[in-house]
């Protein structure tokens, strides 16, 4: 049996919290470079045609 303390409750929300603002910030990352590589493509395009 597991013992639950009011401490063990809010080390699983802090875990939690922690997992939402990685997943936060790897979304971030991701959209960040998505935007990059979309700049690259219009400097390397712009002037094609």
């Amino acid at each position: 049996m597991k013992l639950t303390t009011a401490f063990t409750i809010l080390n699983q929300k802090f875990n939690e919290i922690d997992l939402f603002r990685d997943a936060i910030r790897r979304r971030k990352l991701a959209t960040e470079r998505l935007h990059n590589d979309y700049r690259k493509m219009y400097k390397t395009h712009q002037f094609a045609y």
